[in-house]
């Protein structure tokens, strides 16, 4: 088995840049009338997609790019979060047993 990729096999590789045609982020959906915008899921998100604005929570309109990781969902005391889809990549990467999006589970 050869150690190098081809060039081919290189281009189809997924690419953070091509948003649409190689991957699709995750996104979660804020319930505007529960939360209370105490800001405990800014800090967690690894992605840095989340602000609060005008004492609500919401995700950054500017930089979209959520991996759907729940650790939002899991923080917030008001259980005002939920993740609508996951990051999804469409070539080389494989998604077992993953089901529907839902909350990860409380320590």
């Amino acid at each position: 088995m050869s150690e190098h990729i081809t060039f081919k096999q290189r281009m189809k590789i997924e690419s953070f840049t091509r948003i649409g045609k190689d991957v699709d982020f995750g996104a979660v959906i804020i319930d505007q009338k529960t939360c209370n915008g105490c800001g405990y899921c800014i800090k967690p998100c690894p992605a840095h997609v989340l602000e609060v604005k005008n004492k609500k929570a919401r995700m950054v309109e500017d930089m979209p790019y959520c991996i759907a990781c729940g650790d939002c969902v899991a923080i917030c005391p008001q259980h005002s979060i939920s993740i609508t889809h996951f990051l999804k990549f469409y070539y080389h990467f494989r998604y077992l047993d993953r089901g529907n999006a839902e909350p990860p589970r409380k320590f």
